[in-house]
């Protein structure tokens, strides 16, 4: 798989997961949380919004692997990774916000780095002009931009790791 330095691992993830991937997901819908005070009516959405997603990953890249992200054995996060013939893509990358700037993106963004550069691909990611800490954390890691649209930026890395 993609080899992190400890405490972090990753690791398929099992049905056994829901409960966390819903509450990450809800932990990255701080907008579902300000527009939407009823607890019952915000769960329904998230849930909706949150199989939208997922059913969106396995249409786009069907052969994508699904992984936890954890941290002395309990789960911090979840990464999406497609491997393409021609490039190794991170599909996407959720922490909670508690692990956040633990190192623990910057640990599978070098993994991910070692593992594309041994098979000869860059390694693609599409970020939102919104998220400018993982854009930061991105350009850091020597991602450039390829291109963007409104919403989102397309970035590449194609060399040695940072």
């Amino acid at each position: 798989m993609y080899p992190l330095p400890e405490p972090f691992a990753l690791r398929d993830r099992t049905e056994a997961d829901h409960a966390f991937l819903q509450a990450l997901y809800l932990s990255t819908r701080e907008d579902l949380q300000q527009a939407l005070p009823d607890p019952a009516l915000l769960q329904q959405l998230v849930a909706m919004q949150q199989t939208a997603q997922e059913t969106g990953f396995r249409y786009r890249f069907p052969q994508a692997r699904q992984l936890l992200l954890l941290r002395s054995g309990l789960p911090i996060g979840r990464v999406v990774v497609d491997t393409g013939q021609h490039a190794l893509r991170l599909v996407d990358i959720a922490i909670t916000p508690q692990a956040r700037r633990s190192g623990a993106a910057t640990a599978v963004l070098a993994a991910l780095q070692a593992h594309a550069l041994a098979q000869g691909l860059p390694l693609c990611l599409a970020v939102a002009h919104t998220n400018h800490a993982a854009q930061s954390l991105y350009r850091k890691r020597g991602f450039a931009t390829a291109s963007e649209d409104d919403l989102l930026a397309q970035m590449v890395w194609q060399g040695a790791p940072a």
